[in-house]
């Protein structure tokens, strides 16, 4: 039980600390200068990204399964870090000696303010997902935020310079009508 309640606190905040930083204006560069390769690490990064987000998908369509979904969260977030730490996406800025610096410097994108943004509306997305997964939220709901977060990790993707893993990123399948 205090595992749950740890989590959910800790859902809650990442939300928090996201929906503040998606909320601050990032100016947009004029100049984009020719962006470097990202690191070798990215492409299995952004893979497994993708295999946990076709998981969730998987386990929402055709037939809900949201208790499926829970791990994946968690997963998600882990993913989400590592990638910081190779250097793949930036890391939000942090006021010293609160938090350790990442391994590598980011050096992806052409514009690494939009990057930031992007990837914080992923770190959102994520968090949203959780919540109303560890909340006891319906499938509906689930399913539509899931829908949304597969559109910002598309949308991330270009504009932090990522690689797209093989086969694409999963997509949520039209609705049987």
């Amino acid at each position: 039980m205090r595992k749950k309640v740890a989590v959910k606190k800790a859902i809650t905040a990442l939300s928090l600390v996201a929906a503040l930083f998606t909320s601050s204006s990032v100016p947009a560069t004029s100049a984009s200068p020719a962006a470097p390769e990202p690191p070798a690490a990215c492409a299995g990064l952004v893979q497994d990204f993708a295999a946990k987000l076709k998981q969730a998908v998987g386990a929402l369509v055709p037939t809900p399964d949201v208790a499926a979904v829970k791990p994946l969260i968690g997963d998600l977030l882990v993913l989400l870090t590592a990638m910081q730490n190779a250097g793949c996406v930036p890391a939000p800025p942090v006021s010293p000696p609160s938090a350790p610096s990442p391994a590598k410097a980011f050096e992806s994108a052409a514009a690494p303010e939009e990057c930031l943004a992007a990837v914080l509306n992923v770190i959102s997305g994520v968090a949203g997902l959780g919540g109303a997964v560890l909340g006891g939220a319906d499938a509906a709901k689930i399913t539509e935020l899931l829908k949304a977060l597969l559109q910002t990790v598309n949308d991330t993707l270009g504009k932090c310079g990522l690689p797209v893993p093989p086969g694409g990123m999963p997509a949520m399948p039209p609705a049987a009508g």
